[in-house]
C-alpha cells in the first residue's frame, strides 16, 4: 500500500496541508474505485493517523454521472433497438443475426464517438479510406458493407442522441462548475474523448498528476526490457538484462506452472494458494484470463471452504436463474418437450408457493406416468394424464404459455411485461427476487422496460427472445457478501494495487495477449480511421501486466499445456521471458508440470472421505450386481447402499437395448414352438422365424420410425441363426427352457449367507449335461474380448455357480455368421473360483473395507454415477492421450 501511494499522498499534502482536516474540496481522478481505500490509507499514514475528511476520489464516468446532462438523450437500449430497425431494412442481412450485428454496430459507434471521429460528408470519402486500408478496389460485397456502415454512422451522428455525446457534455458541464484543485492518479487506457477532456482540465482547472511508485522497480525495468520490441538479438538483450540487474529479480518470486488439463491447472493453483494462506498471505489476486479455468478453480477451493471475492462478475446467461428463462422458452418452442418440462418443474425457482415436499411428490408422480406412457411432448397430453398436485401446476403452465401464444408481435417492453406476468403464474417471482443474481436480473429487466417504454417497434417472440439472450450475454451480475483475502479480478482492475501474491490464470497463447473480438472493421481499417488497433490493445495489456508484476511479492503464471488431446502453447510473452531469463541467469522460471493424477495436497484423506463402506451386506446377489461390484465397487455402493439408480425414461426412439429385448422374445417364442428343429424343414424354420419377427416388431414399428430398420437388421441374421441352431442340435444339444429363474444359497464365513439369483435366457440339455446359452446382440470379436481375461466378465462363471451347468456360452447375433463363445477354463472350475471370490469380497465388506471408484475407462464411459464419484475430476481417470 505504502509503495504505490506514499509519494502521491505526500505530494498532495505538501500542497494542501493548510486545508486540514478538510480535504473534501480536492478532486482526485482515479482509474477505478479500488484505488480509493489504499490512497486514503496512505494519506492517513502520512498524517500519523489523524482524523480528516478525504478528497473526492472519482473515476471519469463517476465524475460525468454527477452532472445532469443539459440535453435529453436516448439510453443505449433504445439506441440498440433503433439500430436493429435500421439494419432490418437491409434485405441482404440475415434476419436471424440482426441483434448481434446491431450490438456490434452499437459498440463501433461508441468507439467512433470515443475517438472524436465524424463521418465524411459523402460516401466516396469513406470508401476511399476503406480502399486505402484494403489496398484494393472495393468489390460488390465489401462495398455493400462499407455503405451500410457509412449510412448507419452518418444517421446516428446526425441524430445527436445517445452514444458518448451525453458523456462528453457531462464532462464539459463539470468543468464549467469545477472549483478547487484537481489531480489525476494513475489514469490509463483513456479514450481520445477523455484525453481531450483532461487537456482542457489541465488548461482551465490546473489539473496535476500525482506520482505513482512501484515496490520492485528493478523488476519493472527488466520486464520492459524483456517485452518491448527491439532490433537486438536474444543473446544481446540477455546481456543488457544482466547488466541492468546482475541478480535476477524474478527467481524465487515469479514462476510458471504448466498443467496437462484444466483440472490439473485448478488443482495446482489451489495448492499454491493454500500454501500462501498457510504462510500468512492475506492479499491474493487471481487474474482470470481463462474464465472456465477460474470457475473450476473456484469450485476446487470452495470444496475446502476457501472462498473467492469475485470482482469480475459473471454474465447473467451463466447464472442458474437464467436457466429458468432458457427452459421456459424452449418449452414454448418445442411444445413442452418432456425432459425440459421436468427440468423446469424441478427448478427451485418455480412453484415456490407450493410446499417443497408436495411439489417433489407431484413431480415424481408426473415423471413416472410420463415414462410409463412414453409421452414425449404436448402440454395438453400431460395435463390429461396428470392428477393430484401436478394437475394445477400444469394448468398454471398452460396459463403462462397462453400469455405468449395469444400475442403475435409486441414491443420489447410489452414482451417484458408478459414475461413478468408469466413468472407470477409460475410462482417464480419471489424466489428469483430472493436470489442474489436473480434480484439483479430483475432489476436489469425492469430498467430495460422503463427505458424502452417509448419504443413502439414490434417484434415476434423469436426476435424478442434473441434480444433477451443478447442482454443476458452482455450484462453481468456481481456477487456481494463475500469478504475473502483472495480476489478474482482482471488485469485493468488489478493495476495500482499492492497484492502480496498474484496468480495469472490461463496464461496461454489464446488468452495472453488477448485476441480482438471480430468486428465490423479489420485492424488496418481501424488504424486508417484513427481507432485503437490490436497493437494499442496489446500494449495496454502489457503495461497492465508489468504494473501488476512490479508490485506483487509473489507471482504464479499458470496455463494448460494440453486441451483435450491437442497441445496448447503458452503465451509468447512467457516463452520470451523464460528464454531471456535462461540466457541471462542460467536458470528456469518453470516449475515441474502438474498432471491430473499427480498427488495434490488435499484437506482430507481421499479414500476415507469419498469411499465409505457398505452400511449392510446384501442378502441377494444377481449376476449384474456382482458385475457392478467387480467393475467398480463405488458404483455398486451408489446403487445398492445409497439406493440410487437411473429413473425410468421416455423411449423417444427405439434403441439397441430395445432391439435386444425383441430378439430375445422372438427366439423364446420360436424355440417354444419348435423344441426339436430337425423335425421341420429348414425353409419352414426360416419362414416361421421371419414371421415371428414381423409380429414382435409390429407394435414398435407403429410408434418408432427406426423400428423397421432394426427389424431388417435382425432379418439379416435369421439364416445364420437357423444354421447355427441346426448345427448345435446335430451336436446333441436340445432346447429345454427359456427365461427360467434360478436361486442358489452361497454359504459365507461366520454362518452368513447370500442368495444368488438370476433369470437365464436359455437352458439346453446335451451329452455333457445342462448348458447355459446367453444371447448377445454384439459382435463375436467383442464377446471374445470380454472373455479373454479371466475374472473381468463374471456372467458365465456366475451362471455356472447358480445352475451347476456343465457348459455356458455367449451367442453372437450381430455378425455375418452366428457363433458362440465359451470360457477357456472349464465352467466348473470357473464357478468354484467365482464362489471363492464372492466369499472373499463379502468378508472384506463385512470388515468395513471401503468401496473405491476404480473402474476402467471403458466402464466409466457408460457409468451413470460419474457425477457422484467425480473420479475424473478428483484423482485423474482421464482419457488416454497420444503424446
Amino acid at each position: 500500500m505504502a509503495h504505490t501511494f506514499q509519494a502521491a499522498a505526500a505530494a498532495l499534502l505538501s500542497d494542501h496541508r493548510h486545508r486540514l482536516p478538510d480535504l473534501s474540496g480536492i478532486t482526485v481522478l482515479v482509474p477505478h474505485h479500488h484505488v480509493r481505500a489504499p490512497f486514503i490509507a496512505a494519506l492517513r499514514a502520512e498524517l500519523g493517523g489523524s482524523v480528516f475528511r478525504p478528497p473526492c476520489l472519482l473515476t471519469l464516468p463517476a465524475l460525468a454521472s454527477s452532472q445532469r446532462d443539459s440535453e435529453a438523450h436516448a439510453p443505449d437500449s433504445l439506441r440498440l433497438s433503433s439500430l436493429y430497425g435500421f439494419l432490418s431494412r437491409i434485405d441482404w442481412l440475415d434476419e436471424a443475426t440482426l441483434w448481434p450485428q446491431a450490438q456490434v454496430m452499437h459498440e463501433l459507434l461508441l468507439e467512433l464517438d470515443d475517438a472524436l471521429l465524424v463521418p465524411p460528408d459523402e460516401y466516396a470519402g469513406f470508401a476511399a479510406q476503406v480502399e486505402q486500408a484494403a489496398r484494393r478496389k472495393l468489390a460488390a460485397p465489401l462495398d455493400q458493407e462499407a455503405r451500410m456502415v457509412f449510412e448507419v454512422w452518418r444517421a446516428f451522428q446526425q441524430s445527436g442522441e445517445g452514444g458518448r455525446k451525453s458523456y462528453a457534455r457531462q464532462l464539459a458541464g463539470w468543468l464549467t462548475t469545477a472549483s478547487g484543485p484537481v489531480y489525476s492518479l494513475g489514469l490509463h487506457g483513456l479514450s481520445r474523448l477523455e484525453q481531450h477532456f483532461l487537456e482542457r482540465c489541465r488548461a482551465t482547472a490546473g489539473l496535476q498528476d500525482l506520482p505513482v511508485g512501484v515496490s520492485c522497480p528493478v523488476r519493472q525495468t527488466m520486464l520492459r526490457m524483456a517485452w518491448q520490441p527491439g532490433t537486438d538479438t536474444l543473446p544481446e538483450r540477455a546481456i543488457r538484462l544482466r547488466e541492468a540487474a546482475p541478480a535476477s529479480p524474478l527467481l524465487g518470486d515469479l514462476s510458471i506452472l504448466a498443467a496437462d488439463s484444466m483440472e490439473a491447472e485448478a488443482q495446482g493453483v489451489a495448492a499454491r494458494i493454500r500454501l500462501w494462506l498457510a504462510d500468512g498471505q492475506r492479499d491474493i489476486a487471481v487474474i482470470a484470463l481463462d474464465r472456465l479455468a477460474a470457475r473450476r478453480l473456484r469450485a476446487v477451493l470452495e470444496r475446502d471452504a476457501i472462498l473467492l471475492q469475485d470482482e469480475t462478475g459473471w454474465t447473467f446467461s451463466t447464472a442458474s436463474v437464467s436457466h429458468v428463462l432458457d427452459r421456459w422458452f424452449a418449452l414454448l418452442q418445442d411444445d413442452f418437450y418432456h425432459r425440459d418440462l421436468l427440468d423446469l418443474l424441478k427448478s427451485p425457482f418455480v412453484f415456490c408457493d407450493i410446499p417443497a415436499d408436495r411439489k417433489l411428490d407431484a413431480i415424481g408422480a408426473l415423471e413416472r406416468v410420463i415414462a410409463r406412457r412414453d409421452a414425449v411432448s404436448g402440454l395438453q397430453q400431460f395435463i390429461s394424464m396428470a392428477d393430484g398436485e401436478a394437475a394445477p401446476m400444469l394448468a398454471r403452465l398452460a396459463r403462462a404459455a397462453n400469455r405468449f401464444r395469444d400475442v403475435r408481435r409486441q414491443t420489447l417492453s410489452g414482451w417484458l411485461e408478459i414475461l413478468f406476468a408469466a413468472l407470477d403464474d409460475l410462482g417464480a417471482r419471489a424466489a428469483i427476487e430472493a436470489d442474489q443474481a436473480g434480484r439483479q436480473l430483475m432489476d436489469l429487466l425492469r430498467r430495460l422496460q422503463r427505458e424502452l417504454a417509448s419504443d413502439q417497434a414490434r417484434f415476434s417472440l423469436s426476435r424478442w427472445r434473441g434480444w433477451l439472450n443478447l442482454q443476458l450475454d452482455q450484462a453481468t451480475f456481481q456477487e456481494t457478501g463475500i469478504d475473502s483475502p483472495i480476489r478474482l479480478t482482471h488485469l485493468a482492475a488489478a493495476r495500482l494495487r499492492d497484492f502480496e501474491a498474484v496468480v495469472v490464470l490461463g496464461a496461454d497463447a489464446g488468452h495472453l495477449p488477448p485476441t480482438a473480438k471480430p468486428g465490423v472493421f479489420n485492424d488496418a481499417l481501424r488504424q486508417q480511421l484513427g481507432l485503437p488497433g490490436q497493437r494499442q490493445r496489446r500494449q495496454e495489456t502489457q503495461d497492465a501486466l508489468i504494473d501488476i508484476l512490479s508490485r506483487a511479492d509473489r507471482v504464479l503464471f499458470s496455463w494448460q499445456a494440453w486441451r483435450g488431446k491437442e497441445p496448447n502453447s503458452p503465451s509468447p510473452w512467457l516463452r520470451l521471458l523464460e528464454a531471456l531469463h535462461r540466457l541471462a541467469y542460467g536458470a528456469s522460471l518453470q516449475e515441474e508440470p502438474v498432471v491430473a493424477n499427480a498427488a495434490v495436497p488435499m484437506a482430507r484423506p481421499l479414500e476415507a472421505a469419498l469411499f465409505p463402506p457398505l452400511s449392510k451386506l446384501p442378502e441377494r446377489l444377481s449376476a449384474s450386481a456382482w458385475q457392478k461390484l467387480v467393475s467398480c465397487p463405488y458404483r455398486y455402493f451408489a446403487h445398492y447402499d445409497l439406493g440410487l439408480g437411473e429413473a425410468e425414461e421416455v423411449a423417444e426412439e427405439m434403441e439397441k437395448a430395445d432391439y435386444g429385448e425383441l430378439v430375445h422374445a422372438i427366439l423364446n417364442r420360436f424355440h417354444a414352438g419348435h423344441p426339436v428343429l430337425a423335425a421341420t424343414p429348414r425353409e419352414r424354420l426360416l419362414a416361421d422365424l421371419l414371421v415371428l419377427g414381423q409380429e414382435v416388431f409390429q407394435a414398435r414399428e407403429a410408434v418408432y420410425y427406426l423400428a423397421r430398420g432394426w427389424r431388417m437388421r435382425w432379418e439379416k441374421h435369421v439364416p445364420g441363426y437357423i444354421d447355427w441352431s441346426l448345427a448345435r442340435e446335430a451336436a446333441g444339444w436340445r432346447w429345454q427352457a427359456a427365461e427360467r429363474e434360478y436361486n442358489q444359497l452361497l454359504e459365507l464365513a461366520d454362518g452368513r449367507q447370500v442368495m444368488l439369483y438370476g433369470r437365464l435366457d436359455r437352458m439346453d440339455e446335451g451329452p455333457e449335461g445342462q448348458a447355459v446359452v446367453d444371447y448377445k446382440t454384439q459382435s463375436l470379436q467383442r464377446l471374445r474380448s470380454k472373455l479373454k481375461t479371466p475374472g473381468e466378465d463374471v456372467q458365465l462363471p456366475f451362471y455356472g455357480l447358480l445352475t451347476g451347468a456343465a457348459q455356458a456360452s455367449l451367442v453372437s447375433l450381430d455378425d455375418d455368421k452366428v457363433a458362440s463363445v465359451e470360457l477357456e477354463q472349464p465352467l466348473s472350475e470357473a464357478a468354484e473360483d467365482e464362489a471363492a471370490r464372492i466369499r472373499e469380497t463379502m468378508d472384506a465388506m463385512h470388515g468395513g473395507a471401503p468401496l473405491p471408484a476404480n473402474g476402467a475407462p471403458e466402464t466409466c464411459a457408460w457409468c451413470e454415477m460419474q457425477g457422484l464419484c467425480r473420479k475424473e475430476h478428483d484423482f485423474g481417470a482421464l482419457a488416454p492421450r497420444a503424446d
